[in-house]
């Protein structure tokens, strides 16, 4: 990751490839619960990718560049709303909403340690063989043994050790505290 975010950092477009794939998704869902129209949300998105590209702004982390980057679509998307007309009442009714999730953590720090946990998981399954990574992903989206055997043409013992095997490897790297949450999560 140390490398990904000098890459970042110094605009070299393979990094800046990944920072899109990684974060362009969770991005869009955050501004669109704020602007709550998709193109607008994938516009302001698109905005502020634009705008650090631009900038000379470096990040320490991978942390850092995350919280910068949900901070500045959540300015965006404000000043957004506020800007098209509508913004008054929504803008009262999200500034409340955020004051009063602000209990415990700030709420843009609490999804940028989220997608930060999410990005680690995604780079260690990275990092698994094919066939694990296909068996785990496919799991993920809700596919059983039985029909991932049949898609991958193996075994249904060959799934489940490989399920198992790949299991073992993202909770061995990520913690196992973390590594049961994410399993929790997308299981």
């Amino acid at each position: 990751m140390e490398h990904f975010i000098e890459n970042v950092n110094k605009k070299r477009e393979g990094a800046w490839s990944e920072l899109y794939r990684r974060f362009y998704p969770a991005l869009c869902n955050y501004a669109l619960k704020i602007v709550r129209d998709a193109d607008v949300a994938e516009d302001v998105v698109q905005d502020c990718f634009i705008k650090i590209w631009d900038s000379y702004i470096q990040f320490e982390d991978v942390p850092s560049l995350t919280a910068y980057l949900f901070r500045a679509v959540y300015t965006r998307s404000l000043n957004l709303v506020r800007d098209l007309g509508y913004a008054q009442g929504l803008h009262e009714k999200w500034g409340e909403k955020m004051l009063e999730e602000q209990e415990e953590m700030d709420p843009v720090i609490e999804i940028a340690v989220e997608e930060d946990v999410v990005n680690k998981f995604y780079a260690i399954i990275d990092e698994l063989s094919e066939q694990q990574r296909e068996v785990v992903l496919m799991s993920m989206d809700g596919a059983k043994v039985k029909e991932i055997a049949e898609k991958l043409h193996i075994s249904e013992n060959s799934v489940k050790t490989q399920k198992k095997r790949a299991y073992a490897y993202v909770r061995e790297r990520l913690g196992e505290g973390l590594g049961a949450i994410l399993f929790l999560l997308f299981s």
